[in-house]
């Protein structure tokens, strides 16, 4: 389900959390591959209105977050295509965990590995799916699923999820998927980044990265990611 715009959030982060990702951001490289497993979680059986997500950090999220922000700012490498899904799999690679696959392929590994998710709250690291995001069959209408990936590096208290992707140019992007029709807030705060561009004919009117979110995937298992190219 796309819509969480009535759902209430109180997000509860690592109290390390905001230190490490200072961290992250004065520093390029990937920390060290012997970093301990790190997972917090907020969780009930039944979560309260007020409760209805958690935060995780998986013990491969710093290393992703990491790659994902230097290889923002850096060139992947000529092995790497100029795509989003050639920019993920450099990402992955980079924070010790092997891929290299399409969109499609990647997000078949996820299901076949029982990595897909819908939380509204991500964990740190985890990829992100989107629909639509351009004409992928060249028949005029927008009915194509899997078209975009990036990878989470960081979410805000609020919601706000921070990801490398590698679209019209590498960059950070945004997404809010307790508001995902809202580009910014009344006060200039971001919230959802546009991921399509307007073009006549439009039959939807979705341009923003909460509407054409299709999906998440935690990767837990390195070993399962293996090359997986079309």
């Amino acid at each position: 389900m796309r819509e969480w715009s009535a759902i209430a959030v109180a997000v509860c982060l690592l109290s390390g959390w905001t230190a490490l990702r200072a961290h992250l951001q004065r520093s390029s490289a990937p920390p060290p591959e012997d970093l301990p497993a790190v997972e917090a979680v907020v969780t009930t059986s039944e979560p309260a209105p007020e409760q209805v997500g958690s935060i995780k950090l998986t013990r491969h999220s710093m290393r992703i977050a990491a790659a994902g922000r230097h290889l923002v700012e850096h060139r992947p490498g000529r092995r790497w295509r100029d795509d989003c899904s050639g920019f993920v799999s450099a990402v992955m690679t980079r924070a010790g965990i092997p891929m290299d696959g399409r969109v499609a392929t990647i997000w078949a590994s996820a299901e076949r590995n029982g990595a897909l998710h819908h939380n509204p709250i991500p964990a740190i690291g985890d990829l992100v799916f989107f629909d639509n995001t351009h004409d992928r069959n060249k028949n005029g209408k927008w009915d194509d699923l899997r078209t975009h990936i990036a990878v989470v590096v960081d979410v805000d208290p609020e919601g706000t999820i921070l990801m490398a992707h590698n679209g019209s140019s590498r960059r950070l992007i945004q997404m809010n998927l307790l508001e995902p029709h809202v580009h910014e807030t009344k006060d200039g705060a971001a919230r959802n980044s546009w991921l399509r561009r307007h073009g006549y004919g439009d039959d939807i009117p979705l341009y923003l990265t909460g509407q054409l979110w299709s999906g998440f995937a935690t990767v837990s298992d390195p070993d399962a990611w293996l090359s997986d190219e079309e």
